[in-house]
């Protein structure tokens, strides 16, 4: 398994002790590992993309679709970059 570094993502924070000290959406408690997870799943499914966005909002009302597509923009981005 393989951590992408989100730490120059604008959208993300890691707090030590705040959930483990995992990366989080800025100003939540929400892992961006959460995020990315279910639309990968959406996506396994057969959703569309934009389909996948949009049931990961219902599951996180708390983000925007905005900031999902930010988050797996920053992931394509950044994907070869990842440490083992």
């Amino acid at each position: 398994m393989t951590t992408l570094d989100w730490s120059e993502c604008p959208l993300v924070e890691v707090i030590p002790g705040k959930v483990s000290g995992a990366p989080l959406l800025k100003d939540t408690r929400l892992p961006v590992e959460a995020i990315t997870g279910n639309y990968d799943t959406f996506r396994a499914e057969g959703l569309s993309p934009d389909a996948a966005i949009a049931e990961t909002l219902d599951c996180y009302p708390e983000t925007s679709v905005e900031a999902i597509k930010a988050l797996l923009g920053y992931r394509a981005a950044h994907k070869f970059q990842a440490q083992p």
